[in-house]
């Protein structure tokens, strides 16, 4: 037997010893319902495409790329957070995260996500590097300091953009609209979030929170201060993608009556249960919240928490999931007046509008292989006290509202989101909160 062959065969038992690792532990559910062979049915077919094209392919075929797509294919279909580390790059995922943590370096302030097998920007903080540059939501970076970003890691992306301050970045970007190509240059610098602000539109009060790091809860309890608590509001948390959960429960504990909001649980990691805090409602007037593709992790579970909390306003427990299933994200037509009922009140009080939010809501973390590389997947999801996933589909609004092709947001007049909202608070009070 020739090297080459017993490199490959070596590759392929080593690929699929693997995946029998790590297969049954993500398809547990898949084994139950459909039983075992289709399980490791596509494993056949994989051996058998990989045996043609390097029998069949034009030039002989280096297999350990072929072995890494195959991976990478595998966790972007699973979410676009998750990443395949191989072995050969573990140590420079590892070098990179902990220069990132040293004294003096700064971060550019942006989410990833991965998306057609690209990096894509989920949000870019307010007030960050990232921001001030230019980079918005759904940006698709196609070149990183002039070289193709395809075939990049979120975390080798990530590790490029951060550093120490005064470095440059260069990043050609694909954007809907005029120019669909731009280059746009990310300067290090240190910053700090943008607060929450609040202003009034049309004679309604808009609250714009840009961030959900520690102490925006407060920050948002102090803005709201002269405003009056019973009137309606505009809560604007398009493109919030960072933070904390703990935060965004603080926040929705303005929002909402006391009780469970929503939890993280895992199979194999500690829950963790979200609950307001007593006597924490500062807030009881009617809510428009805005919600796009930039909305994401602790931003969507403030949105879905409160509304759901809004259903419980008349004592109402918050539905229940069958086990074993996951519930819809929109509350689907009921068969009785009273269920019925429960069900509109998330939209008489309170409405989520906009597009459809990233789907974010889980922890990640690093799994090491027996081949010495390394998955980032997610071990833990965040639901709703009433059983809705937040990962990896994201939040339905309730008024969709589709964004218009090469129209750049100028003013509050040409925010057609923002507009839906003012609409919807114009349709008059809902009845008092009981």
């Amino acid at each position: 037997m020739s090297r080459t062959r017993a490199f490959g065969l070596a590759s392929s038992i080593a690929f699929i010893a693997c995946l029998f690792v790590v297969l049954p532990r993500l398809g547990a559910e898949e084994k139950k319902k459909e039983g075992r062979e289709n399980l490791y049915k596509p494993l056949g077919l994989f051996t058998e495409v990989l045996s043609l094209v390097r029998s069949n392919y034009v030039e002989e075929v280096d297999v350990k790329p072929l072995m890494a797509g195959a991976f990478s294919g595998m966790t972007e279909a699973m979410d676009p957070f998750a990443e395949y580390i191989p072995a050969d790059q573990v140590a420079l995922y590892r070098n990179a995260e902990e220069s990132r943590r040293k004294e003096g370096m700064v971060e550019a302030g942006v989410v990833l996500a991965r998306r057609f097998g690209y990096p894509v920007v989920v949000a870019a903080v307010p007030g960050s590097p990232a921001a001030k540059a230019g980079l918005k939501t759904d940006d698709l970076i196609e070149k990183v300091d002039g070289k193709p970003a395809r075939p990049l890691s979120l975390w080798q992306v990530e590790a490029r953009l951060a550093g120490k301050p005064g470095g440059r970045v260069s990043l050609t970007v694909v954007r809907e609209g005029k120019p669909r190509y731009r280059t746009i240059d990310v300067i290090r610098s240190s910053w700090e979030p943008e607060k929450p602000s609040i202003a009034r539109v049309s004679g309604e009060s808009v609250l714009r929170i840009p961030y959900l790091g520690a102490g925006a809860a407060a920050a948002v309890k102090e803005v709201l201060g002269p405003v009056d608590p019973a009137k309606a509001l505009i809560v604007d948390v398009r493109g919030v993608a960072g933070g904390s959960y703990e935060e965004a429960v603080r926040l929705a504990s303005l929002f909402s009556v006391h009780g469970q909001l929503g939890e993280l649980k895992g199979r194999k990691v500690e829950g963790q249960k979200f609950s307001s805090q007593p006597e924490g409602r500062a807030y009881t007037g009617r809510l428009a919240i805005l919600i796009d593709s930039g909305t994401a992790g602790p931003a969507e579970f403030f949105a879905a928490a409160v509304r759901e909390s809004a259903g419980r306003l008349k004592g109402a427990p918050a539905p229940s999931p069958t086990p074993g299933t996951t519930p819809a994200l929109s509350p689907s037509p009921a068969p009785t007046a009273a269920v019925a009922e429960k069900a509109a009140e998330p939209k008489s009080r309170v409405r989520l509008i906009g597009e459809p939010t990233v789907g974010m809501g889980a922890d990640y973390q690093i799994v090491n292989l027996p081949s010495g590389g390394a998955l980032k997947l997610a071990v833990a999801k965040v639901r709703t006290a009433g059983g809705v996933s937040l990962s990896p589909k994201g939040l339905e609004p309730d008024d969709r509202v589709f964004s218009v092709a090469h129209q750049e947001i100028t003013s509050a007049e040409t925010d057609l989101t923002l507009q839906q909202g003012l609409r919807f608070l114009s349709e008059g009070a809902a009845p008092p909160a009981s």
